[in-house]
């Protein structure tokens, strides 16, 4: 099943407790293979980034798309 960008840009990002951590605003897309290799976040405002185990830069935080555990109605991470 073919997923598009605009079906999943804005949606909620949250991590392994169900806790939201932002809203999904880009990819990251290998040129070669054509393969997304990460999502880009925007952090909820209450959120400190240097607790995060991932990226954060210019107000984004990059999550490799391997600690995604699957896209539903939400982003769910693995951690």
């Amino acid at each position: 099943m073919a997923v598009f960008a605009k079906e999943v840009m804005g949606r909620d990002v949250v991590d392994l407790h169900n806790e939201k951590l932002g809203e999904l605003t880009d990819f990251v897309i290998d040129k070669l293979s054509g393969s997304v290799t990460q999502i880009v976040v925007l952090l909820e405002a209450n959120l400190d980034p240097s607790m995060l185990p991932w990226d954060f830069r210019d107000g984004r935080m990059t999550i490799p798309i391997d600690d995604v555990s699957r896209i539903s109605t939400r982003i769910h991470l693995r951690k």
